[in-house]
């Protein structure tokens, strides 16, 4: 279907581990950006990230009471790698289906609709490639469909905002985005402010250190103080109406401990329906009393880790050699930005990222430090805008394994295998890297195919027989890649190429003393941005200069 002459449509989904939004924008307003705010049975700019099952349907967001058996968390569980197990992750496609159908209509389907979901800076390709079957699952065109990781999404938004004033050319901003299950952080340097453009100076890092683990550590806390045995005893609306409570009115209010003993220490009052009077700890009357030290010791650990990777980021972005400016974000947008000497900026964004708490702490940490938090519909910018980054930073090696001649200057004797083909001695099992960790990969202005890197090797055939081909993506997370294939090496996705029906004669013929062979010179094209999927693969076929284009090889799964 043509989409000549109408504007695009834009839809920004913040799938979250908590709480969920959607925003939308024409190509033609991108100071016009709605946020869905009209959701089944309440109205808000996001919508709780949890659904049941009813009566062999479906509800979700605030459909869903507290008091039911409720599947919480599933983003979660699309990245394998994390520790914290809630949902089972094929259901994230039935709640992006709902979310889905939500803004849009039947009639949008003859719309030209780009979709772009935000996804954990420190997520593997495998995860984000499972966020991507879950989106397809739910109906979402993958040809329509990118990624944005979280905080380059709030990072775009949020140096906009807080423009002209306080950010400018050359100056390095460190983007906290700490949401509802994980924390995450990058560091960019301003290229350019208008058009604003970036560069990654740092690797993406984070944790799962979020607004939901302070939700699981006042549950231990429940359970130790009014004891397990009783805890058990309790029903499952009284459990759901105290940690409501806390959700609601003790978290995102704690202000931490007072800084001076001229004020009495501040007590909370969590209700728990049908709780025996237990004096011994301090409950009475239906209600638990908590004091300031009570709550202190929930949020600790959590604001500390948070501290801990920012500091991280900021030594990271010292030994680059970039100085660096710091703007916390804060409530209000329009709050003036007080600059710290070592000229290190850190914009805190997120549904944690709003506490109170957390600013004062990171003030303390990086003294002159004011916080400023403006409204995140940073993915319906990324979207409008483009790609925005000209430079990001690889988070792993990538390459091939292949042969090579082999040398008894680097080699061992007893690796040596002899080659009938090419009739020479060759070393297997070796590692051809492609795309170094932590290197610069230069990137286009946007193009939602993304950046092309180029690369070349060939394949010798005998007299055109088998000419099929598996290869294996590997990818590599060690500091130094290794020549060879070994333990830290890991299999990301295999590539069929099939060569089988390109013109022979373009065929390079070659002759050793069993008769003829051929070399097929491939190149491969690995296309990748940030808002893409994963490495999407163009086979040419090189041969004396001559390319034969439009030979797509098939991405398979490894598992």
């Amino acid at each position: 279907m043509g989409y000549e002459g109408m504007p695009r449509v834009v839809i920004g989904i913040d799938f979250g581990t908590t709480f969920s939004g959607v925003a939308w924008a024409l190509e033609n307003r991108l100071d016009d950006v709605e946020v869905i705010q009209m959701w089944p049975g309440d109205t808000s700019q996001k919508v709780p990230t949890v659904f049941d099952y009813c009566k062999g349907k479906i509800r979700w967001g605030y459909q869903v009471d507290d008091t039911s058996k409720s599947i919480k968390g599933i983003k979660l569980l699309l990245d394998e790698s994390q520790i914290y197990r809630y949902g089972p992750s094929k259901e994230a496609s039935n709640l992006l289906q709902t979310m889905k159908k939500s803004p849009i209509s039947a009639a949008l389907q003859t719309i030209n609709i780009q979709f772009i979901l935000t996804v954990p800076a420190v997520w593997s390709d495998k995860a984000k490639d499972a966020t991507m079957q879950a989106a397809c699952l739910a109906g979402i065109p993958n040809q329509d469909l990118f990624l944005v990781s979280e905080p380059e999404a709030a990072a775009v938004y949020a140096i906009q905002s807080i423009q002209p004033n306080t950010i400018s050319e050359g100056d390095c901003v460190i983007v906290c985005d700490a949401g509802g299950g994980t924390v995450n952080l990058i560091t960019y340097r301003v290229n350019k402010t208008e058009p604003l453009r970036l560069s990654e100076i740092t690797e993406g890092t984070g944790a799962i250190c979020g607004s939901v683990v302070l939700d699981e550590r006042f549950e231990e806390f429940l359970t130790i103080r009014i004891g397990k045995e009783r805890y058990n005893q309790l029903p499952r609306t009284s459990k759901a109406f105290a940690l409501k409570y806390w959700q609601d009115y003790v978290k995102p209010n704690y202000q931490g401990p007072l800084d001076t003993d001229d004020f009495a220490d501040v007590g909370y009052c969590i209700p728990i329906p049908g709780i025996p009077d237990i004096p011994n700890v301090n409950v009475a009357n239906g209600v638990l009393y908590m004091d300031s030290n009570d709550v202190e010791s929930i949020f600790r650990p959590v604001l500390r880790h948070i501290e801990e990777l920012v500091t991280d980021q900021r030594l990271k972005a010292k030994q680059t050699g970039n100085s660096t400016k710091v703007c916390s974000p804060s409530s209000s947008v329009t709050q003036s930005l007080i600059l710290t000497e070592n000229y290190q900026a850190i914009v805190l964004v997120g549904g944690l990222g709003a506490s109170e708490y957390l600013c004062k702490r990171l003030q303390k940490a990086s003294q002159g430090v004011q916080v400023m938090q403006p409204q995140n519909a940073g993915a319906v910018h990324r979207g409008l805008e483009g790609n925005q980054v000209d430079n990001r930073k690889a988070r792993c090696h990538y390459g091939t394994k292949c042969r090579r001649p082999y040398s008894p200057k680097f080699h061992s004797q007893e690796k040596a295998v002899w080659c009938k083909l090419e009739e020479s001695w060759k070393v297997e099992n070796q590692m051809s890297w492609y795309i170094h960790q932590v290197c610069h990969s230069q990137v286009r202005r946007f193009n939602c195919r993304g950046t092309a890197h180029k690369i070349d090797f060939y394949r010798v055939v005998d007299n055109f027989h088998n000419l099929k081909f598996t290869d294996t993506l590997s990818f590599c997370l060690a500091e130094e890649a290794p020549e060879a294939s070994n333990a830290t090496v890991s299999n990301l996705c295999e590539l069929e190429t099939d060569l089988s029906r390109v013109p022979k004669e373009l065929f390079e013929k070659r002759q050793n003393s069993n008769g003829k062979v051929s070399d097929s010179h491939v190149r491969i094209v690995a296309l990748r941005s940030g808002i893409q999927r994963n490495i999407l693969w163009n086979c040419q076929i090189k041969i004396l200069d001559i390319s034969v284009t439009n030979l797509l090889a098939h991405i398979a799964r490894s598992e």
